[in-house]
């Protein structure tokens, strides 16, 4: 029988030599903590930001700990990409200071990609498997019955463990575990999580999180402690907008590949790659900012497109090559040596090329320390494809880098039509959104400013009759808050790709929205899904038209509205069993731009007085202006034109020219809850749920304090002063009930009707 090698399964033998990789100090501190952590069984996290080196923390630890003293390991992730990261660093990094008793061990690496094996041949000879969590499900009994049994004791590693709340992991999880408990083994049971995000959403998937891995944190390190340390540079995020289309010639069909296989249809990746106004742009922006910016890696579409940039550069007088993972391409008859890439990227290290193209490789592994920027000319749906380009320029001073790093994105037209990853909101996501400080209203701010784009380019465009919307009040345009949750979506790679949605909460949406997900267990038990975390078309339909009919009867009229955010969210219930996450904008009253024009119009400020006043409203550094507007003034400068309309009065339905008012202060508990909403969305969210507590019992069932009506659904009550304000009861917990609303029509009537007598 003809045999043939494979790499997805194997032995990896220890290597003679020295490793060279040298573990730093945070690192060594983390393998401390999981040494301690290991005396008894655990379930907990390893929380480190991009850049600081999780993975090789754990294969270093399960090596010494695991392998060489013959325990198993189950290394799992949802996508083959980070498997095969996996993969690498336990090649490299298996030498004699990790293993001592072993010569060499045995692999799998299984997915339900091509290039991997299948859960069918796992073997109990097996060490360590390496295996999307998807493909381990669909042959959980291979699993089980080959691998596990056989097993005295395994250690089980969750990479982007975030996504461990989702129930399919739940489920491979728990049948691990009680395999070993079934067995009489429970003790033999460690599992590690590996994140940079442990809590993307506050109290749903926190205490689901803290569920899955009860241990909690082992070991965390924050992102600006690292780049305090020099170990990480700051990262300094800049975009460009190219203002170039090129959605137009995307099909249906084009759109679906490109999210699930990250690469451009070839005709798109041709207009990219020859567009001489973009390839100028980007060239023309290196060279005015030549100094700040250089060394420069480039990322480029393909080698078209490295080419291309490759002689503008030249001509611009820039000493620049390019590299490329393809040894020749077709189209072209480019042709690239693996010799002449190593000696491009020698020049490079060297400081003989300032600017350096790549295309398809230098993402990982390639030791560049010298980079101070890197431009990202080609869009990507893979967020780990993002991680290890915005990676390449992350490394700090200590390891050989630059304080700062410059990542600059060049952006084109896409119409919404693909979810790019977002390098800053990649970034950003690995802090917590918990504290109420000028930078999370900001993060805030920047979330809401990709979804105001369009409706302030429409302003700006006079062939658009944008009258109705100019005549809002501009705070009633500004969310209160928003919901940020992710989706592990499948894809026709048969592996999940995780995407990040946000729903924008305005005033015409917020009371909606709010009893709409607090009720989405009771929603749900009109169908039954089981154990699936997908649903059917038509489950979906279902619930979205319940839904609209339950909490969204006048949804055509509501300001912000769409039928996707309420099927992202049903989704995304039915994939965590738990609420997304919501976070008040707080500073909310300071991107009041009536209060603006008030002031130029109650001044009356001269054209000078009045560039020179919104030119340090748009500098302040404490304000939200430019992220708001996504750095563009000319939006900015528009919408201060329309306020100020409004009181010259071109709106002649509007009031104008408002009097002077010096406002009273009083204490927050004075005013209604629709005040506090308007002022302070976070605490009015506080305090609602403080009421709804109070008044549900420990089965989750609502009660009604004047009737003997419960429910779980928060959309059968309103929340009622016990004292009315008419007669100075306050806006406190102790004054404050749940009714339904038929209680509270009564009460309502039966208060007018003693007015009236």
């Amino acid at each position: 029988m003809q045999t043939v090698e494979v790499e997805y399964s194997g032995q990896i033998q220890v290597n003679a030599g020295k490793n060279p990789r040298q573990l730093y100090a945070h690192q060594n501190e983390a393998i401390k903590a999981l040494d301690q952590k290991n005396k008894s069984p655990f379930e907990g996290l390893l929380v480190l930001p991009t850049g600081g080196g999780k993975t090789l923390i754990a294969i270093n630890w399960l090596l010494r700990n695991f392998i060489d003293k013959r325990k198993k390991v189950l290394w799992i992730a949802h996508r083959h990409e980070l498997l095969d990261q996996a993969f690498e660093t336990l090649k490299f990094s298996a030498d004699p200071s990790l293993l001592n008793n072993v010569e060499k061990f045995r692999y799998r690496v299984i997915s339900g990609h091509p290039k991997h094996d299948r859960p069918v041949n796992i073997q109990p000879t097996d060490d360590i498997i390496i295996a999307s969590k998807d493909s381990l499900n669909s042959g959980l009994n291979h699993l089980l019955d080959n691998w596990v049994k056989h097993s005295d004791a395994v250690l089980l590693v969750v990479d982007e463990a975030h996504h461990s709340t989702a129930k399919t992991y739940r489920k491979l999880i728990d049948d691990i575990k009680q395999n070993f408990k079934d067995r009489g083994k429970a003790d033999s049971f460690r599992m590690l999580g590996l994140t940079a995000t442990p809590f993307r959403t506050d109290k749903g998937e926190q205490g689901l999180l803290k569920k899955v891995f009860p241990d909690d944190i082992i070991f965390s390190e924050h992102l600006r402690t690292l780049i305090t340390r020099g170990i990480l540079a700051e990262p300094i995020f800049e975009n460009l907008e190219t203002e170039l289309d090129f959605y137009r010639e995307l099909t249906d069909k084009d759109i679906k590949a490109i999210e699930n296989f990250d690469k451009l249809p070839k005709k798109v990746a041709e207009r990219i790659a020859m567009s001489n106004i973009r390839n100028r742009q980007i060239v023309d922006h290196y060279v005015d900012h030549q100094e700040k910016y250089k060394p420069l890696l480039v990322f480029a579409v393909d080698i078209q497109h490295a080419i291309a940039l490759n002689s503008l550069f030249q001509k611009q007088g820039i000493n620049s090559d390019f590299v490329a993972s393809k040894i020749s391409d077709a189209n072209t008859g480019a042709t690239v040596s693996v010799k002449e890439n190593a000696e491009k990227i020698k020049r490079f290290r060297r400081g003989e090329l300032e600017v350096l193209i790549n295309v398809e490789m230098l993402t990982e592994g390639t030791d560049l320390p010298n980079i101070q920027t890197v431009f990202l000319t080609r869009p990507t749906t893979s967020t780990i494809l993002m991680t290890q380009m915005i990676g390449r320029a992350l490394r700090g001073q200590k390891a050989g880098g630059t304080e700062k790093a410059y990542v600059v994105s060049f952006i084109d037209n896409w119409e919404d039509k693909i979810n790019w990853v977002n390098p800053e909101k990649l970034i950003e996501e690995e802090g917590e959104f918990r504290d109420k400080d000028i930078e999370t209203m900001k993060r805030i701010a920047r979330l809401i400013s990709i979804e105001k784009i369009e409706e302030f380019t429409r302003m700006m465009d006079d062939s658009i009759d944008t009258t109705d919307w100019e005549k809002l009040d501009f705070l009633r345009r500004v969310p209160v808050g928003i919901y940020c949750f992710s989706i592990l979506e499948p894809s026709e790679s048969d592996e999940p790709v995780s995407r990040n949605y946000d729903v924008l909460l305005y005033n015409d949406t917020e009371e909606a929205y709010d009893s709409f997900v607090n009720d989405l267990e009771s929603v749900f038990k009109s169908v039954d899904i089981e154990n699936r975390e997908i649903l059917t078309d038509e489950e979906l339909k279902y619930l979205l038209q319940l839904t609209k009919k339950l909490y969204f009867p006048d949804h055509s009229f509501l300001l912000g509205y769409r039928d996707a955010d309420v099927e992202n969210i049903l989704r995304f219930y039915a994939q965590k069993q738990m609420e997304p996450e919501f976070i008040a904008f707080s500073e909310r009253r300071k991107c009041d731009l009536s209060i603006v024009a008030r002031h130029i119009y109650e001044n009356d400020l001269t054209l000078r007085q009045v560039t020179e006043y919104l030119t340090s409203l748009w500098n302040d550094t404490k304000s939200f202006w430019q992220v708001l507007f996504g750095y563009n003034y000319l939006y900015f400068k528009k919408q201060v034109d329309i306020e100020i309309n409004k009181l010259l009065g071109v709106y002649p339905d509007l009031i104008v020219t408002p009097p002077i008012v010096i406002p009273d202060t009083v204490p927050l508990e004075s005013l209604s809850l629709v005040e506090i909403r308007e002022r302070d969305p976070a605490e009015y969210r506080d305090i609602k749920d403080a009421v709804f507590a109070k008044y549900t019992n420990t089965k989750g069932f609502i009660n009604c304090a004047m009737s003997e009506f419960k429910s779980q659904m928060r959309r059968d009550f309103q929340i009622d002063h016990i004292i009315p304000m008419s007669k100075g009861g306050l806006t406190t917990l102790d004054n404050l009930q749940v009714l339904s609303r038929k209680a509270h029509t009564e009460k309502t009537r039966l208060e007018n009707l003693k007015t009236r007598i």
